[in-house]
């Protein structure tokens, strides 16, 4: 991967990199080097390594210098949820196409030998992509796939089909990957099925719920030019009950705010106050102690302390 990343074996696509941290960047040796010295801090963690590309349209060519998308890599990163300053990392612009890109590779292993979690990567890409093209005037990727998906011809896959079975596979295929594009874009953006259904409506996507007889959801299934795809066959992340989990999410943090608390503040204020309680009675332990006559053991030490 690093030696694909800085082009070593074609130096005439002009490999270039913006920024690094953690790891040294004359050789793809060294590189590796320095990620798998890290990474054997989890030696039985398999993949280990991040690679993201990330491309912009060829339009944005001017507002795109190396120190801008050295910012933007670095925002993606916080917006993974993967902390800059203490993640080895390398960012590096590749020439060899029309359009600005860059080459994103990060360690799982972060420098105190925790596991970077690659659970619903898809959608913290996404929603981070979306924020970044928000806050740097960048053009809608999701305007770009919409367009592309209207304009493209058939895929390798429907192309190669030979047999109607192939073939409806192939178109199969392609439908759930149009659900999956039209998911990623909508399904963190609204609050029920209902709001779902509407905005997949949109895109000429169908949603068809069955439900337990408590009122919970026990399936969904989405339509797409003929095609059915239940919502795990997209990703687990787009199963009925995952749904109906992200879709309570914004309700809860509602609630606290509705009460005049922002949920982090209302956090810190909870968790201090547990602190002095546990804090004050530690002390009263210790004073009761101290008027017996009698020294305090190792485990009322360890009410003393604040976590």
């Amino acid at each position: 991967m690093c030696q694909y990343v800085l082009q070593e074996k074609h130096p005439e696509q002009g490999a270039e990199v913006i920024a690094a941290h953690g790891v040294r960047t004359d050789s793809a040796a060294h590189m590796a080097q320095d990620f798998d010295a890290v990474r054997a801090m989890r030696p039985g963690l398999g993949k280990a390594v991040l690679h993201v590309a990330l491309a912009f349209p060829a339009e944005e060519q001017v507002k795109l210098d190396n120190t801008v998308m050295g910012r933007i890599a670095q925002d993606y990163l916080r917006g993974m949820r993967i902390d800059p300053e203490n993640t080895q990392w390398a960012v590096v612009r590749h020439h060899d196409k029309a359009h600005p890109h860059m080459h994103l590779v990060v360690n799982r292993v972060d420098l105190d030998g925790q596991t970077i979690s690659d659970q619903f990567s898809r959608s913290r890409s996404v929603e981070a992509c979306k924020r970044i093209e928000a806050e740097y005037g960048l053009i809608v990727a999701d305007q770009v796939g919409r367009k592309q998906a209207r304009e493209i011809g058939p895929t390798p896959a429907q192309a190669k089909a030979s047999s109607p079975h192939e073939q409806q596979s192939a178109d199969w295929s392609r439908a759930r990957h149009d659900i999956g594009r039209a998911l990623s874009y909508t399904a963190r953006q609204v609050r029920s099925f209902d709001e779902l259904g509407a905005e997949l409506g949109k895109r000429g996507i169908g949603l068809e719920l069955t439900r337990r007889k408590d009122g919970s959801p026990a399936g969904v299934v989405f339509t797409h030019e003929g095609h059915r795809v239940k919502g795990s066959q997209v990703g687990r992340e787009y199963s009925a009950g995952n749904l109906q989990a992200g879709f309570d999410r914004p309700r809860v943090q509602e609630q606290t705010q509705s009460q005049g608390q922002q949920p982090a503040a209302g956090l810190k204020q909870a968790a201090d106050a547990y602190a002095l309680a546990k804090l004050a009675a530690a002390y009263a332990k210790l004073s009761q102690g101290q008027q017996r006559g009698q020294t305090p053991d190792r485990e009322q030490d360890k009410g003393l302390s604040i976590g």
